[in-house]
């Protein structure tokens, strides 16, 4: 198969990566073949004679022959100024200096743990040839796999070294309660436990200590998010210490719902924040890795609209570190090119979602989703980049069992969607402010700029729409979030005997 070829200083323009000369003259990656879902593994050095961490960068092989027989590794890369030298296959290889630092967690870690068996991993930045455009944007297209397929995942929440105080404190307390007895009473003895030591100083200030863990700036990330979600088998590390996400799941509700620490006074209000705000984050990990492995995979325009605080270095992650967790298969291909831009990317999902969904619920996303990306977008797009944080409507989905194709919605060109609906009246200014009296022989073309009532078939409710030329722009949704709005319009254009208009929103 022909190699896939892309120069370094492109990439490095698209990816934050650390500089690695030295391997444009000894060359150590060799062409993945695509078809077979090829990927390369780590072998970890386990001696620590001279403090230099090195690995063997092995012959890549099809993903199916090696399920079960790697262990996936889960970061922050963080400043790529910021690096440390390593020995791949001999070869000095810069690395994030989080990466070093989680290699030399995981060279602790697999000793304690696995002191008799060799440690075979993988990790992005050393396993994707990270100067070749093409590779990266094929690798993160089945990324989801290549957790799942872990044996086990090792998620990194210390960047330095640190104090591990709060996990050996979760881990004495999981031991005290009984960890191998009855569920509830488990749970039972668990509250108890945490109810009796409150009034102890040196618990509550260990127990703080725990949330610390919370601070790291993993929650933070996108990729991580799917890393997290698709594992089956995962150990946090902190530092020196290691704890099974099992066990943590057991403690950490019960841990949640004491977090503000009513017993303590005033002195610690502002730490109480600061641990009610790390709460919220968390949540967002824990609530959909629970409802993942006992429901299965996401609606994407919920992914999306929940996970806008999560960050990212390239912008496109928002929308591909998602893909491969949610049940629709929209047919989009991770794309990295500069040509591919974030306004493209945005343009193009939004349409997938509207021509596969067979509904325009994405009316009412667009006029809620605003950002800085808005006006450079067609009206009815969601600017997905955005962190202002809304409340989506819940979302329908058109039955099309019997095999009928509705006629509308149309992407009738680039950016502009063909809908059908009903002119219920012109914006007018009244004593109680804007309002649209329904009126049959209001609807011209030629009204630029003017605001009207519009329901839409196949859209959740009615929305003001803003005359441009020959078309309309989303201005925004004539009732809000409110539930019974659509059928505040339904009996005037029934009563009325209004007809279906065909137009553009652009």
């Amino acid at each position: 198969m022909p190699g896939i070829m892309a120069s370094q200083s492109s990439c490095r323009d698209i990816f934050p990566t650390p500089a690695n000369n030295e391997l444009t003259r000894r060359t150590i990656y060799h062409d993945l073949n695509p078809a077979c879902q090829e990927i390369r593994l780590l072998r970890l050095h386990l001696d620590d004679n001279d403090g230099l961490i090195k690995c063997d960068l092995l012959p890549a092989a099809s993903l199916s022959n090696i399920t079960g027989r790697y262990t996936a590794i889960s970061y922050c890369a963080g400043d790529p100024i910021r690096t440390k030298k390593i020995l791949v296959n001999g070869i000095q290889f810069n690395v994030f200096e989080n990466l070093a630092h989680v290699l030399d967690m995981t060279r602790h870690f697999w000793t304690k743990t696995f002191p008799k068996k060799e440690c075979i991993l993988w990790a992005d930045q050393i396993c994707i040839n990270q100067f070749n455009l093409a590779e990266r944007s094929h690798q993160v297209g089945f990324m989801r796999s290549i957790y799942s397929s872990a044996a086990r995942t090792l998620i990194c929440l210390s960047t330095t070294d640190v104090n591990p105080r709060g996990v050996e404190w979760l881990v004495k307390l999981h031991q005290s309660v009984d960890p191998d007895g009855d569920f509830y009473q488990y749970y039972f003895h668990l509250e108890y436990y945490l109810r009796t030591n409150l009034a102890n100083q040196q618990f509550a200030d260990d127990w703080f200590a725990f949330y610390d863990v919370f601070n790291s700036p993993w929650w933070m990330r996108t990729w991580v998010y799917q890393e997290f979600i698709s594992s089956t088998n995962i150990y946090f590390l902190y530092g020196r210490s290691a704890v099974p996400w099992k066990r943590l799941s057991e403690v950490l509700p019960t841990l949640q719902k004491y977090s503000h620490f009513p017993y303590f006074g005033p002195a610690i209000t502002e730490r109480q924040a600061q641990v009610a705000h790390t709460n919220n984050i968390v949540n967002f990990f824990v609530i959909s890795k629970l409802r993942f492995d006992r429901v299965g995979p996401f609606d994407l325009v919920d992914l999306l609209s929940q996970s806008r605080h999560l960050q990212s270095s390239d912008g496109r992650d928002r929308i591909y570190a998602f893909l491969g967790l949610v049940r629709e298969n929209y047919g989009i291909i991770p794309d990295y090119s500069p040509e591919n831009t974030m306004e493209r990317l945005l343009v193009d999902i939004a349409t997938r979602i509207v021509l596969q969904d067979k509904t325009l619920d994405i009316l009412s996303d667009a006029s809620r989703v605003r950002g800085e990306l808005s006006s450079q977008l067609p009206s009815w797009v969601p600017d997905w980049t955005t962190k202002t944080c809304v409340t989506l409507m819940p979302r329908t989905v058109r039955d099309t069992s019997d095999g009928s194709v509705p006629a509308f919605p149309r992407i009738v060109e680039a950016g502009k969607l063909e809908v059908q609906g009903f002119h219920i009246g012109v914006a007018r200014k009244g004593k109680l402010g804007w309002h649209f009296p329904v009126s049959r022989d209001r609807f011209r073309h030629d009204a630029d700029g003017r605001e009207e009532l519009w329901v839409i078939i196949g859209a959740p409710g009615p929305f003001v729409l803003r005359h441009v030329g020959h078309q309309y722009r989303l201005a925004r949704e004539a009732y809000g979030s409110k539930p019974d709005g659509y059928r505040d319009v339904e009996e005037p254009v029934q009563r009325h005997g209004l007809q279906a208009h065909i137009l553009v929103i652009s």
